[in-house]
């Protein structure tokens, strides 16, 4: 006889099987997909008949029902299926079966059937690898019952379906469509190096390269057989002899299986007087401007402000002239470390005191630059290593122009801005010199009076010795044409101000400084509604910041929204299942305590992992947050203090406990899972975040930069880190703002924004959700004539960052650092302008 806590020996037998195959995953196999209904979440199957979820437990069928899944194993080999089901009150004739498809259903392998006998609701397991299941993206699992009435019953427990990772060997080649050589004179030349990529898992075989047509010809080519992820450079000469324009070609072919023949459009120019100024948005002042600070005296002869001065002296003035010198080349100073002055605003953390802080003065400053008509733009953009131990810059374009006063100099402004290493902070400054085509520069002149920061505020200027160094540019033309791309798609803006003239009655104070927020204390508020972005702020300590469209700001956690939630989401839509995927079998640091196998991708995306010490609002996301995991440059160090910190203390997915910590877990899995999918070298935001959501939407080459840790993994942070320009926000805004689109997962995406009353997510406080990485507040009882509830999502992030987004299609944000989240006014004027009620 039995013992009632014997289970019988199939069943061992095949707990056995499964917890080896479990077990041995992390170091054979990869969770392709994995669903134990833990979460009550059955919307990721397509059911027939009376299915629901059941006690956090299984997936329940009754009577005739079924419930499938729909699976991609594109780039596993090896790939398993092990399913768990169990059964009662069948009759005779009546059964449950676990089922797997490889041709999308058309045919069904059977792994578990369940009769009369053994639906004493005893759980049978079985693994199963039918023929044909491999690198398939048409697979199907399915849990079915043929009983007669809704008290029959067959349960599923899990279905797993593991895999050895590793994406189609192919080559993929990567190439520029298009290659334009700058201006020169008829008779002389110039040299451009295009780079050739092989983003694949195989060797890239070129085969062939066609010659160009004159006068543009192939100096050198190394480019044969390139490994993965490796790259080769052909060198190519524009010579031309005559003036005009003038346009070819080159074709490339290869192995790469998608594009076995890639073109290469080449075009340039021939002027006499050859490196004239490009007519990009072209100036038409006089030149004729009056300029008490900031002379050409001054910056020629090196006398350096004694304090800040307003920042309309390093703008672009009304009467501004055409420059009529052409910028290429490099740019260093000199003194950085030593030179200029410094006035402590607020300091939190005691960074400088009274000692000549290394955080006191600029890092080392020596960068290339490209002009295009009135514009200068670096190439780097984002946040730049430095061995400065403090500060990175992080370079935006700027302007160029001539004054009658300059003796024939052009002058350049450069926006620049300093990100404290390993954090968020940003400082926005610019700097201001004179040059000639024949390298002659001033002294270059800089200051920053504001940030985006709530612990660490001060104002910084000097004058330091510049060194212009004429030469060419590699890549110049990329450069340039990718940031006239840039300005092009940028959204029509307008001032805030505009707002009465074009939606009458509004008031658009109530955007500008909302519930009166200091407006000194914000970097940048804009609302977007129908196509047009309305911006203000750029208020600073010394006068209006004069180049707010290339002034940068941190995301802080609206990265858990953007960064974690857009790439899960993304993930979701390419390869169902994402959401549901175990962490612990991704990251082998979060097994060492068992608290991560049950957590699910969803599940630290909504601050549910379960695991905790201190329940209350932010209680968790304290000193040992900053010292643990902001602090360390290292990812072993970041990922083991975030695998290891917190207890279990709830089911996952049922309580709220906010973790920076558990979106950095997140991004860790994501991109382990990412790379058993697609490669070795995939990375989740360039491959998935920036080049399939963000660059779609015409975002600037700023926002392609995320903070990473400095080691070799280069872990994205994910939960905060990413910097952006306002017309990047008013454009990842209006994109989560869109009712519809293909990108995200659309069911996914209609919980995060509140539209599906049946996912609201987890509650953090009263009144308040939290949803797939964004937050919510039901503001019913503030908003005239709407029903109840009336939920509104937005991004938040650290010091008083938010974004709105609107249930009537527009967009609200503001950048700050007062640590005030302050927008109901923007709200009720929003409403004001179009209903919110939905």
């Amino acid at each position: 006889m039995k013992s009632r806590y014997q289970l019988p020996r199939a069943r061992l037998a095949a707990l056995f099987l499964l917890m080896f195959t479990a077990g041995s995953t992390s170091a054979q196999a990869t969770t392709i997909y994995s669903d134990s209904f833990a979460s009550g979440d059955i919307s990721d199957w397509n059911t027939t008949g009376t299915v629901d979820a059941h006690n956090n437990s299984a997936i329940r069928l009754r009577a005739n029902s079924s419930a499938s899944h729909i699976l991609s194993t594109a780039g596993y080999s090896a790939v398993s299926v092990s399913l768990i089901m169990s059964a009662s009150s069948l009759e005779n004739g009546e059964f449950c079966y676990g089922e797997i498809s490889t041709d999308g259903g058309s045919n069904w392998t059977t792994a578990i059937t369940i009769a009369n006998g053994d639906d004493n609701g005893t759980q049978f397991s079985a693994s199963s690898a039918p023929a044909g299941i491999d690198n398939n993206t048409s697979v199907q699992l399915r849990f079915r019952g043929t009983g007669a009435t809704t008290g029959d019953y067959c349960y599923g427990h899990q279905a797993l379906a593991t895999g050895t990772g590793g994406a189609p060997t192919n080559p993929d080649i990567d190439a520029p469509g298009s290659v334009s050589f700058a201006s020169v004179t008829p008779g002389t030349s110039t040299t451009q190096d295009i780079w050739i990529s092989n983003s694949g898992s195989a060797a890239l075989i070129i085969s062939g390269t066609s010659a160009p047509t004159g006068p543009f010809s192939i100096t050198s080519n190394n480019c044969s057989t390139v490994a993965a992820g490796g790259s080769c450079s052909i060198s190519l000469q524009f010579n031309p002899s005559t003036e005009g324009s003038f346009s070819s070609g080159i074709t490339i072919t290869s192995n790469d299986p998608d594009e076995p023949v890639v073109s290469i459009v080449l075009t340039g120019n021939a002027s006499q007087g050859g490196g004239t100024v490009q007519d990009f948005d072209p100036l038409t002042g006089s030149g004729n401007v009056s300029r008490s600070a900031l002379t050409m005296n001054t910056l020629i002869n090196g006398s350096a402000p004694g304090s800040l001065v307003d920042f309309s002296n390093y703008a672009l003035p009304a009467q501004a002239a055409m420059p009529t010198n052409q910028f290429e080349g490099s740019l260093e100073l000199f003194g950085e470390a030593t030179e200029g002055a410094f006035n402590e605003q607020k300091d939190t953390f005691r960074y400088t005191g009274t000692q000549d802080a290394t955080r006191k003065h600029l890092p080392e400053f020596n960068f290339d630059f490209v002009q295009t008509g009135s514009h200068i733009v670096p190439t780097e953009r984002g946040s730049i290593p430095s061995s400065h131990p403090e500060w990175e810059y992080v370079l935006t374009p700027g302007r160029v122009w001539n004054e009658n006063g300059d003796a024939g100099y052009s002058r350049v402004a450069l926006p620049f801005a300093l990100q404290q290493k390993n954090a968020n902070c940003i400082h926005n400054g610019v700097m201001t010199f004179l040059f000639k085509d024949d390298g002659s520069v001033s002294d270059a002149a800089y200051q920053i009076a504001s940030e985006t920061c709530l612990y660490y505020q001060f104002d910084m200027w000097g004058q330091l010795t510049a060194n212009y160094t004429p030469q060419t540019v590699s890549n110049s033309a990329l450069t340039v044409s990718e940031y006239q791309a840039e300005v092009a798609a940028r959204m029509p803006t307008k001032p805030l101000s505009a707002l009465p003239q074009d939606y009458p009655g509004t008031d658009y104070t109530r955007f500008a400084t909302p519930n009166s927020k200091d407006p000194a204390a914000i970097s940048l508020v804009g609302f977007v509604i129908d196509g047009t972005h309305y911006v203000g702020g750029c208020s600073t300590r010394s006068g209006t910041y004069p180049f707010c469209e290339s002034l940068v700001v941190p995301s802080y956690s609206s990265a858990k929204t953007v960064f974690a939630g857009g790439t899960l989401m993304r993930l979701e839509q390419k390869y169902p299942g994402t959401f549901n995927q175990s962490i612990g079998s991704y990251i082998s640091e979060c097994n060492t305590n068992g608290n991560w196998n049950d957590v699910t991708f969803g599940n630290a995306l909504d601050m549910g992992t379960g695991n905790y010490k201190l329940a209350g609002y932010m209680s968790d996301e304290g000193a040992s947050h900053t010292n643990d995991l902001f602090l360390p440059e290292d990812h072993a160090s970041k990922i083991s203090y975030s695998c290891t910190e917190y207890p279990r203390k709830a089911t996952p997915g049922t309580k709220w406990v906010y973790h920076t910590s558990d979106t950095y877990v997140l991004g860790t899995a994501m991109n382990a899972y990412l790379q058993g999918i697609e490669g070795s070298s995939s990375d989740i935001f360039r491959d998935i975040l920036f080049d399939e959501v963000l660059a779609p939407l015409g975002v600037s080459a700023t926002a392609e930069f995320t903070r990473r840790t400095y080691d070799s993994v280069q872990q994205p942070f994910t939960g905060w880190g990413l910097m952006w320009l306002r017309d990047d926000v008013a454009k990842i805004g209006n994109f989560f703002a869109d009712t519809s689109q293909s990108t995200l997962h659309q069911a996914q995406l209609d919980a995060a924004l509140q539209r599906d009353a049946n996912d609201r997510g987890l509650e953090p406080l009263t009144d308040y959700k939290y949803n797939n990485g964004f937050w919510a507040h039901e503001i019913s009882s503030d908003i005239s004539g709407c029903g109840n509830p009336l939920w509104l999502p937005f991004m938040s992030g650290y010091g008083g960052i938010s974004v709105l987004i609107l249930p009537n299609n527009s967009v609200y944000y503001y950048f700050g650092d007062d640590d005030e989240y302050l927008w109901m006014d923007a709200a009720q004027e929003s409403h004001s302008i179009r209903s919110l009620c939905q």
